[in-house]
């Protein structure tokens, strides 16, 4: 249904529930919100919270953008199109500390646990702006369920609520808002202290995001700290510690990207070889949403060869690499963006672009905003010769 630029969400809900055939009350009754909300968010009286329009969009088997009017829709003009979603999810990040949204009524534990699941695919698929829609009113669900549910039950909500904080990392760091992906990140540790036995692998996880914002401007020593502080989360607990062994795994895959910008080849195989030696006890496993396992150890083999400047032994420890049904499209991508980079080191200026082509097509979000495909890109414009249309094409994409 297209409603004309300016309508108000209240009225778009409205028209959207009449287009369903819905009456008032039935439709609060579905989406399990007040009546007397319900109609007075329609007539404009009160403002629909984030929780409020999520229990909506599902009543009505729609996204939360389409509840919403510009800029939330296709027609966003800004330089940066997700840079109007930040509002709602930076809003939710600095309001954890308040209670629940008196309207939020959080589904069953299973049922969140879905939901979470899904949002997380959509990071990991850099399919930004559908995430960031139904983020913030997924954060007020979790966080009420956080708050009024007990037992078992709460310790799940809380580890839920610390996994879809993951997602403002995801977004903030892909679009350059570091202090959005740093406060993601403490309420994700925030949430993480109250998990119960998925705390320790909940922290230690945490810690290697944090690294991610470290890496990129090259500050080497703070990425130690890091991951020796995600260490300590892990240190005396049982193997069997939810998590544990997936975190320990992903702190020895970061830390041999460390030691390879390092230039210390020794350090960082003995990294990659605890990590193999854990991926082989955990197998390929999506715990904490980090697809760890045998198939990523060998991903970053390749990708701490490329920052060890060992680009043709790079190549080659690539070749006939599979990726397992489902895995996740930003780390296929980042693999050809490190195949890329190692291509335009041994002057394969279109085999270069063949995988960035690759990257572009499995997560074309990543791909047009990577700092390290606009570095190729940039080093492929600067080679002299002809140039393709091919790379032209990558030049318009990433703006350079």
């Amino acid at each position: 249904m297209t409603l004309p630029v300016g309508v108000s969400i209240g009225e778009r809900i409205g028209a959207l529930r009449v287009e369903a055939g819905l009456s008032q009350r039935a439709l609060a009754a579905r989406a399990n919100v007040s009546y007397s909300l319900l109609t007075k968010v329609e007539a404009g009286h009160k403002p629909a919270s984030a929780a409020f329009l999520a229990a909506v969009a599902r009543a009505l088997r729609l996204k939360v953008g389409d509840l919403q009017p510009e800029p939330y829709s296709d027609g966003m003009g800004p330089k940066e199109p997700l840079l109007p979603l930040m509002a709602p999810i930076r809003a939710a990040l600095d309001l954890y500390d308040l209670p629940p949204q008196e309207d939020a009524r959080p589904r069953p534990i299973t049922a969140l646990r879905l939901a979470v699941r899904r949002i997380n695919a959509l990071a990991q698929a850099a399919d930004y702006k559908p995430m960031c829609a139904a983020l913030p009113g997924l954060l007020a669900e979790l966080h009420a369920a956080a708050h009024l549910m007990t037992g078992e039950d709460q310790r799940q909500a809380w580890g839920l609520l610390a996994e879809a904080y993951r997602c403002g990392h995801s977004v903030g760091i892909a679009i350059g808002l570091n202090d959005m992906s740093a406060a993601a990140l403490s309420r994700m540790d925030w949430a993480a202290q109250r998990a119960g036995d998925r705390a320790p692998g909940l922290r230690a996880a945490r810690e290697y995001l944090r690294v991610t914002a470290y890496l990129r401007t090259g500050d080497l020593d703070a990425c130690r700290r890091l991951q020796d502080s995600g260490r300590s989360y892990l240190d005396g607990t049982d193997p069997k510690t939810p998590g544990a062994l997936v975190a320990a795994g992903q702190l020895h895959l970061g830390s041999a990207v460390v030691a390879a910008r390092a230039q210390d080849v020794d350090l960082m195989t003995h990294h990659l070889d605890e990590a193999e030696r854990l991926a082989q006890a955990t197998g390929e496993t999506g715990d904490f949403s980090l697809h760890f396992g045998p198939t990523n150890v060998q991903v970053h083999l390749v990708m701490t060869l490329v920052e060890a400047s060992r680009h043709d032994r790079a190549v080659a420890a690539a070749k006939g690499m599979r990726f397992p049904a489902g895995w996740a499209p930003t780390r296929i991508g980042h693999h050809h963006i490190d195949l890329a980079r190692a291509n335009r080191w041994m002057a394969r200026p279109e085999a270069a672009l063949d995988h960035l082509d690759a990257a572009f097509a499995v997560a074309p979000q990543q791909a047009s905003r990577h700092p390290l495909v606009r570095e190729t890109v940039s080093a492929l414009s600067r080679a002299g010769g002809r140039r393709s249309s091919r790379l032209s094409a990558w030049i318009a994409r990433t703006g350079i």
